[in-house]
């Protein structure tokens, strides 16, 4: 595509763009969900990097942060879509697993509704301008502040071969040596619950990825 734009993030192709996902108010605040473009000089595939649902789980917010300070449209083929911090609230108040504002988890309600809470209408605009533009998704977690845990990846066998098989590939190129096989996650689009599992109901080969622990910032996490 000639142009690529999330939110008011909009690209041409050589360009990097930066921009919000306005999420309006409802029953209760509105939000804004920072989110940066780079769309390659040369054309491929869509990749969608997401981190912070959970806004205490501080390497995988750093590493997409400094994803976007390296990236250059110029050396790529392809999109990259980046969400450094979904869950603004929880960051901003240092409030683990939760956002503080309706109490619920921003990975447990997708694909979302317009007339839910914050957490369910913020799904909902993360799943129409990052899941349905995308054509991969890496979501990345880490333990939370009351987390100590190891590093480990998430493949999700969805039963269609073509698709596993390279969420797979994505999942081995990611590195992590501890992969956790899950065949049981929900398999109707419209009742997804987490974000990777919203990509790979709607036939996009996807992997969620988790490093760090209790609030640090090892290097090696990062």
């Amino acid at each position: 595509r000639p142009a690529l734009k999330v939110g008011t993030a909009s690209a041409v192709r050589g360009q990097k763009a930066i921009g919000v996902i306005a999420v309006p108010a409802g029953v209760d605040a509105a939000t804004t969900i920072a989110v940066v473009v780079v769309h390659g000089t040369k054309p491929g595939p869509v990749l969608a990097i997401v981190s912070g649902l959970h806004g205490t789980e501080y390497a995988s917010i750093l590493a997409v942060e400094r994803l976007i300070q390296v990236l250059d449209p110029a050396q790529i083929a392809g999109s990259v879509i980046l969400v450094p911090l979904v869950n603004v609230a929880s960051f901003e108040q240092k409030i683990a697993h939760v956002n503080p504002v309706d109490g619920k988890s921003m990975n447990r309600f997708y694909p979302g509704k317009a007339d839910g809470t914050q957490t369910e209408r913020a799904s909902l605009l993360i799943t129409r301008e990052v899941v349905e533009q995308c054509d991969h998704l890496i979501d990345l977690h880490g333990g939370d502040l009351d987390e100590s845990l190891r590093p480990y990846s998430y493949w999700t066998v969805t039963g269609n071969r073509a698709q596993d098989e390279i969420s797979k590939e994505m999942l081995l190129a990611f590195g992590l040596d501890h992969i956790i096989i899950s065949a049981e996650r929900p398999k109707d689009p419209a009742a997804s619950r987490y974000l990777e599992n919203t990509a790979s109901t709607r036939g996009k080969p996807s992997i969620t990825a988790e490093a760090g622990h209790a609030g640090t910032t090892d290097p090696d996490d990062i």
